[in-house]
Order: structure tokens, then C-alpha cells, then sequence
């Protein structure tokens, strides 16, 4: 029998009585590039694309393990409500706005 734990506070998850979600999270590297087709046909774009890699520089990858991502998790039902509240984990600030009197 194979024995569920949730990811995020390893609680025991009993599968034959308890509910267990599965969170499935796909990340993926992705940058806009210009619209190329709504230009002129003279252009030299091979000089174009040399200026555009010129401006972006070294791109500094140290940070990133692989240009695509696939995770799994299993929550219990207390650790899925939290995180369906929160997904992204981002600290929510209430910011009281004043008037400019």
C-alpha cells in the first residue's frame, strides 16, 4: 500500500479516508521578443538580432537549474486551504492610504 504524506507539514495522509490534493506546478522560462513582421522587408535582420543580444548582455543563469519545470505535491485538506488562499506564499501588507489634505 503506498503511504501519502502532505508536502508541506508531513502530516500522515490516510488515502482510503482522507482527502488528498494534488498540486501539480509547471514553470517555464519565457521572454517577449519584438514584433518582427509589421517592419519593413529591407531590414538587415541579422544586425537587428546582433544589437538585440548586444543590449541584453550575458544573461546571468547561475540562478536557474533548467528552462522548464515540473513539481508535484500532495497536500492535506488543512494545507490546501492555505494555499488556495495564498498560492504564490506572497506576505500580504494592509496599506491604509491617507489623503492629500
Amino acid at each position: 500500500m503506498i503511504h501519502y504524506s502532505c508536502d508541506c507539514c508531513r502530516r500522515p495522509i490516510d488515502s482510503t479516508t482522507d482527502l488528498r490534493y494534488v498540486v501539480k506546478l509547471e514553470v517555464q522560462a519565457t521572454m517577449d521578443l519584438p514584433d518582427l513582421d509589421s517592419a519593413e522587408d529591407e531590414r538587415d535582420h541579422l544586425l537587428e538580432i546582433e544589437e538585440l543580444l548586444d543590449e541584453l548582455g550575458e544573461p546571468n543563469l547561475d540562478y536557474v537549474d533548467e528552462d522548464y519545470q515540473r513539481r508535484r505535491y500532495d497536500l492535506c485538506a488543512q494545507c490546501y486551504q492555505d494555499y488556495i488562499k495564498n498560492p504564490l506564499g506572497v506576505e500580504k501588507t494592509h496599506r491604509v492610504g491617507f489623503s492629500q489634505n
